[in-house]
């Protein structure tokens, strides 16, 4: 099998920046490696003494693997940052010292967002799959991630029978005809302002305040946005708050007190939290 290798890499671990809770197409396989489809193409990744190899990958999708696992930017300088913050992110930071936040493609991401409220990652990753399986292109590792297209034109009630992810599935359809109504891009995204991005995801169909915020940190758009939920309530609330806080409470501490590279903080305390 082929393969692409990029050297000199470091604060990268496979199984924190997989299961954090920021993709749910990536699966570790009896060998111990990861393996996923990302936009259409599939990598296993395998990392070692600084080296990133990533199996059955494309050397012409070099650049496209490069800028999805966030190679480009400087976490051990993020990190020296976050740790002047405070003792607790610090130990936080001791806990998942791998994390990479990915830039992952706009609509997959939302639809899977959508998907994920009110559930839990495994029932997710389901989902997620099951739609992949029967909506998505075939390609020969699986199947890709359904265009907005396709889903737009999508009966919610086949989507329900094939997925059993209940109310979500008229959401998902909605959201699907948005986004090729407007052709919503990240790059659209990025030229907003934090709120104005925001309000423009919010106006989604199964787009609340937690599942807004997920879709801005875990495309690249945007790491000064802090989603919260149960877990990261439960860490603020235990580590700096000391009581129940509000999410718009949560919000402006965490831009206040982390800084813009908030949402890199709240993926540590996040799972530091969950354990």
């Amino acid at each position: 099998m082929e393969y692409i290798e990029f050297k000199g890499i470091r604060d990268f671990d496979a199984k924190e920046t997989f299961t954090c809770g920021q993709c749910f197409r990536w699966r570790q396989g009896e060998d111990g490696l990861f393996e996923g489809i990302a936009s259409g193409r599939y990598g296993k990744v395998e990392y070692s003494k600084g080296t990133i190899k990533i199996h059955g990958a494309k050397e012409k999708d070099r650049d496209f693997w490069f800028d999805y696992l966030d190679l480009g930017r400087d976490y051990s300088a993020i990190k020296k940052e976050l740790r002047k913050v405070d003792d607790k992110l610090s130990e936080a930071i001791d806990y998942a010292p791998g994390i990479r936040i990915l830039n992952q493609e706009l609509f997959e991401t939302t639809i899977s967002f959508i998907i994920s409220a009110n559930n839990n990652i495994p029932r997710i990753m389901k989902i997620v799959e099951s739609l992949c399986t029967h909506y998505g292109k075939k390609t020969a590792h699986g199947y890709a991630f359904p265009a907005p297209e396709v889903l737009a034109e999508a009966s919610v009630c086949d989507i329900s029978e094939f997925t059993h992810a209940g109310y979500r599935c008229d959401y998902i359809v909605k959201t699907a005809k948005a986004f090729t109504e407007n052709s919503l891009t990240k790059e659209k995204l990025k030229k907003m302002t934090r709120e104005e991005a925001r309000k423009t995801l919010l106006a989604l169909p199964g787009v609340g305040p937690k599942v807004c915020d997920c879709i801005l940190l875990f495309t690249g758009i945007r790491q000064d946005v802090f989603p919260t939920d149960v877990w990261v309530k439960r860490v603020m609330k235990d580590l700096y708050f000391g009581r129940d806080a509000s999410i718009k409470e949560i919000d402006e501490f965490a831009l206040k007190h982390f800084g813009n590279k908030c949402g890199i903080a709240q993926q540590y305390l996040f799972m530091k939290a969950r354990g």
